[in-house]
């Protein structure tokens, strides 16, 4: 059954929060979508997280601690890739803003992943700031995000028209207990679903998909389930050069306090392998979905040179 406040969206697991900024003038089609895994009234908090990435793609800032200690603290940024190197020192300055020291339990690895928008947006200009950085971080709220040309979705192309940013979830029930998952998906390429130059044969394909779940998951595991909605991508008529690239986290299994002066243990849960399938099929049904979503949700956008990209069609069996 799902819950009274369920809002179809990956702030739907409690605690994670989502933050869009639109910048669309003339040439300038681009956005910053930030994910919070956890309220910012929370400190010294870590999380485990898990990756896969396909198409001989896994670039993201923070890549090689993330996946050394399997956790994280850090928001997740979504922005351009000439926006990347802002976006990290403005995750920098948050972390130093909470605590002079910066403690890597407070906002460590930063995370930014960064995807081509060059079709619609001018990546020479850029002009998204530090400060732009910081204002979506403290604006992110616990409800669900507009979907479509919003955010880092603004000047995306996929499958032949306008791509987007989306959201969805979903509730699982494994072995008698419920977990919620979500996803947000930043949709940039795909194979086109009619005739005519697809617009992501113009740009470097990726897609995002950004996974929270409140089940009690290991690095491992999570791990699993980004492969999962990445599969879930695959049945839905990508090209075979596009790139994947899924980050999952739980908000289960919290780190708190991990570097007080007092000896501590952590008590982590971990469900058994053999049960995991309801929610490995889970994310890769709502990706989908998510995908679907900000497609459906898409405008119209004119950018750079002129070009426009339109809303497509959507795969019926992108909803499935």
């Amino acid at each position: 059954m799902l819950k009274p406040d369920y809002q179809n969206s990956i702030t739907d697991i409690s605690g994670v929060q989502v933050g869009h900024f639109t910048l669309a003038e003339g040439e300038i089609q681009t956005g910053v979508t930030v994910i919070l895994p956890y309220p910012l009234n929370v400190r010294n908090r870590k999380l485990f997280i898990g990756s896969f990435a396909s198409g001989g793609w896994n670039e993201w800032t923070g890549l090689h601690v993330a996946q050394d200690f399997g956790t994280f603290s850090s928001p997740i940024v979504l922005c351009n890739t000439t926006t990347v190197g802002i976006a990290y020192d403005a995750l920098i300055s948050f972390g130093h803003q909470r605590e002079e020291g910066l403690p890597i339990d407070n906002a460590w690895p930063p995370i930014v992943i960064g995807i081509d928008d060059g079709y619609l947006n001018d990546l020479r200009r850029r002009r998204i700031t530090h400060d732009n950085i910081l204002q979506t971080i403290h604006s992110a709220k616990n409800q669900s995000a507009e979907n479509g040309s919003v955010g880092i979705g603004r000047g995306l192309c996929a499958f032949g028209g306008k791509g987007g940013a989306g959201e969805a979830s979903s509730m699982i029930d494994m072995n008698g207990a419920n977990f919620t998952i979500g996803a947000l998906v930043a949709a940039n390429g795909g194979k086109t679903f009619h005739d005519g130059e697809s617009a992501a044969k113009n740009l470097t394909s990726s897609f995002v998909i950004i996974l929270a779940t409140d089940a009690p998951l290991l690095p491992e595991q999570l791990r699993g389930l980004a492969e999962a909605a990445v599969r879930g991508l695959d049945e839905v008529s990508l090209e075979f050069s596009d790139r994947q690239l899924a980050l999952a986290f739980s908000t289960s299994n919290t780190i708190d306090q991990a570097f007080s002066d007092s000896f501590q243990l952590f008590k982590e849960k971990r469900w058994a392998d053999e049960l995991l399938s309801p929610l490995f099929d889970a994310a890769a049904a709502v990706s989908r979905a998510a995908l679907a979503n900000g497609l459906r949700a898409a405008t119209p956008v004119t950018g750079r040179k002129g070009r426009t990209a339109h809303p497509v069609k959507i795969d019926p069996e992108m909803a499935k």
